[in-house]
């Protein structure tokens, strides 16, 4: 075993991560999985929603792995909520993951976001963290592939 010394390494902040620092521990996990567990290597999804000139109107975002699907952001703009865009995205969202072999999906939202919208579609509580800022509560939620 190697031993590191203080003044052989320093801590760096990144309030804009570089991609090629998140990268490194993307594959550090994802090798380790694969030689440990034989599982595949952590893989992102992202789903937009664009208009015909490419504008982002909205999207998903999370991550492929171990055989779950962990959604971390689901966004659309104001004025095109409530017409079933929210849904369709995340039915395609979900089909993207059955169609990678995901068994569930994961994701989690605050008591002043969405809870009932992912309820509708399906969404149970796993557990509630609370604690956080102005008495707010974070609802883990999972839904079976």
């Amino acid at each position: 075993m190697n031993m590191i010394k203080d003044s052989d390494y320093h801590f760096e902040y990144q309030e804009e991560p570089i991609q090629e620092d998140e990268q490194v521990l993307n594959d550090g996990i994802s090798d380790e999985a694969a030689l440990k567990k034989n599982m595949e290597r952590i893989k992102p999804l992202r789903v937009f929603i664009k208009d015909a000139q490419g504008t982002v109107l909205g999207g998903a975002s999370g991550t492929i792995f171990y055989g779950s699907l962990y959604v971390d952001m689901l966004w659309l703009k104001e004025e095109l909520r409530h017409q079933g865009l929210g849904k369709k995205l995340m039915m395609e969202t979900e089909k993207i993951g059955r169609n990678r072999q995901c068994k569930f999906v994961t994701l989690n939202t605050m008591d002043w976001e969405a809870l009932p919208f992912y309820q509708k579609l399906g969404y149970e509580i796993e557990f509630v963290r609370e604690g956080y800022a102005n008495g707010s509560k974070m609802y883990m939620l999972r839904k079976e592939l």
